[in-house]
């Protein structure tokens, strides 16, 4: 497990799947953002997906916004919620999601939600293989 100085951590669940912590009351900003994107760069040279565990309340400055899930490897993001207050992405998050159609699915951490997230990640990677192949 990667730990971060800004109270993040990336836990590697399989060769192409990582899990990211964010501890309590963390702002990611753009700096945090391009520190922990140049980590992903460096363990993944290939497509990857995140599951990003949201145990924790924190929040992102609004340029850490625009910037969030840009990185081309990344292929899918599972948010795993645990309080359903957090059942939601940041509203320009969301506008960028629609625009830049990015794949980015939330779901709830009880029940073994974990599971399902990662289920769901390995199959967006298995299906962006396969287009890839067929192209």
């Amino acid at each position: 497990m990667h730990k971060f100085n800004f109270g993040c951590s990336v836990e590697l669940l399989t060769n192409n799947i990582a899990q990211v912590t964010i501890e309590p009351g963390v702002e990611i900003t753009l700096e945090m953002l391009g520190e922990f994107d140049e980590y992903m760069s460096q363990i993944f040279n290939h497509d990857y997906a995140l599951l990003v565990n949201k145990q924790h309340r924190y929040s992102y400055s609004f340029e850490a916004q625009l910037c969030m899930a840009s990185q081309e490897k990344l292929k899918a993001t599972a948010v795993v919620f645990y309080d359903e207050n957090e059942a939601k992405l940041p509203p320009e998050f969301s506008q960028r999601r629609q625009m830049d159609e990015l794949n980015i699915r939330l779901f709830s951490g009880i029940n073994d939600g974990n599971k399902t997230a990662v289920n769901w990640l390995e199959e967006q990677l298995s299906t962006e293989k396969q287009f890839e192949l067929s192209s």
